[in-house]
């Protein structure tokens, strides 16, 4: 008996250390591959973020400033012909001092190649510079461009790319805005960019020679690219603005896609950088092969000298596994005993210390990335930037106070970062409305928790944060929304952020208010609200802890 049970236990313990390797290794190797990928793409978005802000919408907006100067000028609403002649090849001499101004202009700014005013009377178009080729018979009223700018009704018009209507043969775009007067159309102001000075930026930037740019249209068609952007990668640029392949091979080079949009016609910047993500993987994956054959060989040499007495540490190392395969990487051998058992239980903790770090960056970049859309969305509102790291900071110090348990500070942590995310689905004008709401407004604002927990309710880790969410403007009188759940039907952690997001909102300023509450103000409200919007437990822990605080 006794040597069948030491054979049971060397059996047992060497499929342990093999399959143990063999989960633990693949597990990190996984996760290492996922937080490579995910590396690049946040550097690389990040990068087309800036290119994006600081080229091509700073150009967008410099262009479309210009035509709201002009289509907006007095001298332009009220001028009117004084002949009958029309104007295509020339100026008339009442609009000189205006066509000198826009020559000036268009040679001063290098982005922009015509500037000109149609007139809605006659289709006479006076361009600055005068273009000769134009044809004699041109009528501005029947060019696409001036039809699609009128359709705005007085709102900025971009046009997709165009060929010039004279002999030029550059592909032309324009920016365009309706004149009018007494609310009767005038006419039109409109610039035209050349499409390769898109290009020339592309190719200006030095992240160009490390990534292949592409500007895609709406119909993901290529408006310009870096020089070395080949024909192939652009089909691979396309995919990327679709979502079909993030990651992809060609001619035995490894590329990461990423796009950012442009705030014209649905237009998209896309990156295909190059990298080399096989080899790093490949040097990962060679690591934890050594650690695996190494922790086999030792389990093997561990088990050839198996006795009665290693029977308790070998059961302590099946436990600890099987609380790995739960899910629990906090858990770690205890094993002492002065011999080779006690090696493996080492070489398995730092095995699970590797492993704890990466899903400890993993959770870090989960943070990184709800906190990067819980300001996406506090941005739009000087009032409330900083709003979701307030009620954070408050709920968590209520939460040490209550003696909330780990993992609930940790929802409690993402409900706190997301709590307003539902608001992306609400229209700014209600947002940012400085009077009153009216009852359909406060209906649509109401709805902001349900669509918050609509996004994020299918990620896992958030299933529980999502709830809170959810549950954040529910009364303790049963009188909130969107359940109307009543005192302990409201989760502890909703109940905590409630007290803080009230805090915060009644101790800062607001475009609704037209001055910041006093301390006893703050103190008041909330006490009157006790056992109605509130729970005492939590608004009691609050106070108290401002009471800490400015006694500190």
């Amino acid at each position: 008996m006794v040597r069948s049970i030491r054979t049971k236990v060397i059996i047992s313990m060497m499929s342990l250390v093999i399959l143990s390797g063999m989960f633990l290794g693949y597990v990190n190797y996984m996760d290492s591959e996922k937080l490579a990928i995910d590396i690049i793409k946040r550097n690389n978005k990040a990068e087309l973020e800036n290119i994006n802000e600081y080229y091509f919408e700073k150009l967008i907006f410099d262009m479309e400033y210009i035509v709201n100067i002009w289509a907006n000028n007095q001298e332009i609403i009220n001028y009117t012909k004084t002949d009958d002649k029309l104007y295509v090849r020339s100026i008339p001499e009442d609009f000189i001092n205006i066509y000198e101004k826009w020559l000036g202009l268009t040679e001063s700014m290098k982005n922009v190649t015509w500037f000109y005013y149609a007139l809605e009377e006659d289709g006479s178009i006076y361009i600055a510079p005068v273009d000769e080729t134009m044809p004699l018979d041109y009528d501005a009223r029947s060019r696409d461009w001036y039809k699609g700018t009128v359709d705005k009704h007085g709102e900025i018009f971009w046009t997709e790319p165009y060929i010039d209507a004279g002999n030029s043969g550059k592909l032309l775009q324009t920016v365009s805005k309706a004149v009018y007067k007494d609310n009767e159309l005038r006419g039109v102001i409109g610039l035209d960019i050349e499409l390769e000075k898109f290009t020339e930026i592309i190719e200006g930037l030095s992240y160009s020679k490390q990534s292949n740019i592409f500007l895609l249209n709406e119909k993901l068609e290529v408006l310009a690219s870096n020089e070395n952007a080949s024909e192939n990668l652009s089909i691979y640029a396309k995919k990327a603005v679709s979502g079909e392949q993030e990651l992809f091979t060609l001619d035995k080079i490894q590329y990461v896609s990423t796009y950012v949009p442009i705030s014209i016609n649905n237009w998209k910047l896309v990156a295909l950088t190059q990298t080399n993500l096989n080899e790093e993987l490949n040097l990962i994956r060679d690591r934890i092969l050594t650690i695996v054959l190494l922790t086999i060989i030792i389990g093997i040499l561990m088990s050839l000298i198996l006795s009665r007495n290693l029977l308790k540490p070998l059961r302590s190392l099946i436990l600890t596994t099987e609380k790995v395969s739960d899910g629990d990487f906090k858990v770690r051998s205890t094993v002492t005993s002065n011999d080779e058992f006690s090696v493996l239980s080492m070489s398995f903790n730092s095995m699970l210390d590797d492993i704890e770090n990466l899903l400890t960056q993993r959770d870090e970049n989960y943070i990184k990335t709800v906190t990067v859309l819980a300001n996406a969305i506090e941005a739009s509102d000087e009032y409330t930037r900083g709003h979701c790291d307030r009620v954070g900071d408050i709920a968590l110090q209520i939460a040490d106070k209550l003696n909330l348990t780990s993992k609930q500070k940790n929802d409690l942590r993402f409900a706190c970062i997301l709590h307003d995310v539902g608001k992306i689905g609400i229209s700014d004008r209600i947002l940012n409305k400085p009077g009153p709401l009216t009852d359909a407004e406060y209906e649509i604002i109401k709805k902001h928790p349900e669509i918050g927990f609509e996004i994020i309710k299918e990620i896992d880790f958030l299933e529980e944060p999502a709830n809170i969410m959810l549950e954040h403007h529910e009364r303790i009188d049963g009188r909130g929304y969107p359940q109307g759940l009543k005192g302990e039907d409201i989760r502890i952690e909703a109940k905590i952020l409630a007290v803080a997001d009230t805090y915060d909102s009644i101790s800062s300023a607001r475009v609704y208010r037209d001055r910041i509450l006093t301390k006893a103000e703050i103190r008041e409200e909330l006490l009157k609200n006790i056992g109605i919007q509130l729970d005492e437990e939590v608004v009691i822990a609050l106070l108290e802890i401002l009471e800490d605080d400015m006694k500190n």
